[in-house]
């Protein structure tokens, strides 16, 4: 039945439809239903429309947005089907769509937990921010297709190589976070070693050919143990300049930031020594 009134309908249908989409929701002030006190829904009559029928139209035609409503009394089957929207919704907003892994959004949120955690809990937590090593020459050299195949097999790695309760994330183009929570400094530093070296056993094939390329990563970590006040930029600023360490001296290494809580604390107790030079000899 779903194919017989999709092969009747579909052309018909969809014009409507999407007619009634470019009238009311290209303009300004119209379909922003979450800032109106007060809203109308407008609904159309299809029948001998089945559920199954109309979920092909949605997925083929992006009609995902609009929500069915039954003339029968069973409701369940498109509560589930609203449900299963929802869901779909909630993913891609928190996942990297090239990669399925979380996106930067998901990864400031948990780092921002962590640090929480870590400051009640006075348990280590280390960031490691990763970023591929001469990525814009593989787009540049082999497409853009081949770049995608790279970082889809580099996020597959990290997450193949990671506890199951560490968050890995994409944060930018090449550039990807993974946070360690309850792990120290040189632990931390031991794991990101093997991983760049798992990294450089990865390879791919060059388009056109049966050579093979291979790629590195370059990796800056920085850690906090709760014993200081602590912000969330401070904590991926330091992994940064670590990374850009990494980077500055020959790539394809890890680099790590002195941990935060000591450098604050080296820092207070330099003024207070200070301060007690100054009481005693002015000076």
């Amino acid at each position: 039945m779903s194919a017989e009134y999709i092969a009747e309908n579909e052309a018909s249908l969809l014009e409507e439809l999407l007619s009634v989409r470019d009238r009311f929701c290209n303009e300004k002030g119209v379909c922003h239903a979450h800032e109106c006190p007060e809203g109308l829904a407008v609904l159309r009559l299809c029948p001998g429309m089945t559920l199954e029928a109309w979920e092909i139209l949605a997925e083929r035609h992006g009609l995902n947005d609009w929500m069915t409503v039954p003339l029968d009394r069973d409701m369940a089957p498109h509560l589930i089907h609203v449900q299963s929207v929802l869901q779909e919704l909630s993913y891609k907003t928190e996942h990297d769509p090239l990669t399925g892994l979380s996106n930067r959004r998901v990864f400031e949120r948990t780092l921002d937990q962590e640090i929480e955690r870590t400051r009640r809990s006075k348990t280590p937590l280390t960031l490691a921010i990763l970023d591929l090593d001469n990525f814009k020459k593989i787009n540049d050299t082999w497409g853009h297709l081949k770049g995608d195949e790279v970082l889809i097999d580099f996020a597959d790695l990290l997450s193949q190589n990671s506890r199951r309760y560490d968050l890995v994330a994409r944060i930018g183009g090449e550039e990807f976070a993974i946070i360690l929570s309850g792990v120290g400094l040189v632990k931390a530093k031991q794991l990101l070693e093997r991983l760049l070296d798992k990294i450089r056993g990865l390879t791919f094939t060059k388009p056109g050919s049966n050579e093979t390329f291979s790629v590195t990563c370059s990796a800056g970590i920085s850690c906090f143990k709760g014993m200081v006040d602590v912000e969330m930029h401070e904590l991926i600023g330091k992994a940064d300049k670590a990374l850009y360490d990494a980077k500055k001296a020959g790539k394809d290494q890890v680099c790590s930031a002195d941990i935060l809580d000591f450098e604050t604390v080296t820092k207070e107790t330099l003024v207070h020594a200070n301060e007690k030079k100054f009481l005693f000899t002015g000076n």
